[in-house]
């Protein structure tokens, strides 16, 4: 052993985390002090291709893959791999290695595993907790729905009735019996929603944001002829998303930009690309509208959040919640910038593929 290697594995056996090196054939010959911590015995063994004894089957098999698949081209190893510790116990590890090459080829791969195993339980724990909250939702808002309409239908009974009274308290009553439970209605329509948006199966295809935006602006124009929008959408957004999921983002945010406009004397909508990198493609939905104080920010997408009354912009704070479900399902995100009167700039990112 050389002076560098005798350095190399000193060092490496007082890593925290497992080490270790894959010669080109694909054989272990070195491990490291918390590869034997974590699974028991001593060097030399597990050495060769022992080790796979205690990988978990499925993901041994995808590793031999990537292994050949890296070999092929000489670069960097890496995913993950359940190994099964000595106390029986199964730890799910993260490994990354980088190949090595001296003047003849390829020499070997040196390679590191971090232990994920309480990350990925805790990821496991939310989607499953976020699963039971959603189903929760959908179930509550559901069966909301039916008494809500009876109660609709008595109130405009009960108001039938009392029309021959004449009693203008009596007639208030009942108007604001209407408007509470219209109201919550407006709610529960909302709750509806936003569940229909995480359970809906995805179905990606090649999506004309640009297309989309323009019919999007055309609806909310025709809806409100009297008024004059100064509109510009870049022409080529496009993007590889669900388009549904797409057309609802599309209308939460330009929706928002036309209401917020509605006092603006001269309003300006716009929608283009901000930046577009190897990872993602970054969008903005732009206004000259009312706009928001940043440090309420961060409550903007949470479901039922209004920063305006709804005396002065009505509204049930649904659409950018489902704005930020929309993202989530896709693994993409959301983010605004704005000051008082001077509009707002909404920003949302999707992971190219």
């Amino acid at each position: 052993m050389t002076q560098p290697d005798a350095l190399f594995r000193a060092a490496a056996d007082q890593a925290p985390q497992v080490m270790w090196i894959v010669n080109a054939k694909g054989a272990v010959t070195y491990l490291n002090h918390s590869w034997y911590e974590l699974v028991g015995g001593m060097p030399p063994k597990w050495y060769g291709h022992e080790w796979g004894d205690v990988v978990e089957p499925e993901d041994l098999a995808e590793m031999r893959a990537r292994w050949k698949a890296a070999s092929a081209t000489g670069s960097i190893f890496e995913g993950t791999r359940r190994v099964k510790a000595q106390d029986g116990t199964w730890h799910t590890l993260s490994y990354k290695a980088t190949p090595v090459f001296d003047a003849g080829g390829l020499v070997c791969w040196v390679g590191m595993d971090s232990d994920i195993t309480e990350l990925k339980a805790t990821e496991a724990a939310l989607r499953y907790a976020n699963q039971e909250l959603e189903a929760f939702s959908y179930s509550v808002s559901h069966d909301l729905r039916t008494p809500l309409v009876t109660v609709q239908g008595f109130v405009r009974l009960l108001g039938k009735q009392l029309e021959a009274i004449g009693d203008t308290k009596v007639r208030h009553y009942l108007s604001r019996i209407t408007e509470a439970v219209d109201h919550m209605g407006r709610l529960v329509d909302g709750l509806l929603a936003l569940s229909h948006v995480t359970r809906r199966k995805l179905e990606y295809e090649d999506v004309d944001l640009s297309r989309m935006a323009n019919e999007v602006l055309g609806m909310l124009q025709q809806s409100q002829p009297q008024r004059a929008v100064a509109i510009t959408v870049q022409p080529g957004l496009r993007a590889r998303a669900d388009a549904r999921l797409m057309a609802a983002l599309l209308e939460n945010l330009l929706g928002n930009a036309w209401k917020f406009t509605s006092a603006t004397a001269h309003a300006e909508i716009s929608v283009g690309m901000e930046k577009q990198t190897k990872a993602e493609a970054v969008f903005f939905v732009r206004d000259n509208g009312a706009g928001f104080e940043m440090a309420h920010a961060a409550q903007l997408f949470n479901a039922f959040e209004r920063l305006h009354a709804a005396s002065e912009f009505p509204g049930m704070g649904i659409g950018l919640a489902t704005v930020a479900r929309v993202l989530a399902r896709h693994g993409g995100r959301a983010w605004a910038e704005s000051e008082p009167g001077k509009g707002a700039r909404f920003y949302f990112s999707l992971p190219r593929m």
